[in-house]
């Protein structure tokens, strides 16, 4: 696909012009790092559940709160506040899920 330019509206009195003048593009690539291995075993962990795991079991599993908010802030993860009934108890877990760009980075 060939690469477009429109005029701004306020450059051309309200209006796209007709046909869009050819110009050249700036090509922008999102900023990837490489996963180090404790990231990439927690992704791996994380797709491998479609409901993903609870913050205890990554915990429990050795990994950080401060890896895990890694990949939250790196948007490779998600984590969401959830309330479990167990029994007559109710309790507040941490469920941590992959997202797409973090299968993406498992995988590339």
């Amino acid at each position: 696909m060939t690469p477009i330019s429109l005029t701004c509206p306020v450059l051309t009195g309200g209006a796209f012009p007709a046909i869009p003048t050819m110009s050249h593009t700036i090509t922008m690539t999102p900023r990837e790092r490489a996963l180090n291995p404790v990231q990439r075993r927690a992704l791996q962990l994380l797709a491998s559940s479609p409901y993903g795991a609870t913050e205890a079991l990554m915990l429990a599993r050795g990994f950080t709160r401060r890896t895990l908010a890694g990949l939250v802030r790196a948007e490779l993860a998600t984590a969401r506040h959830e309330i479990v009934k167990a029994g007559d108890k109710t309790i507040d877990v941490v469920r941590v899920r992959i997202t797409a760009a973090g299968r993406w980075a498992v995988e590339g």
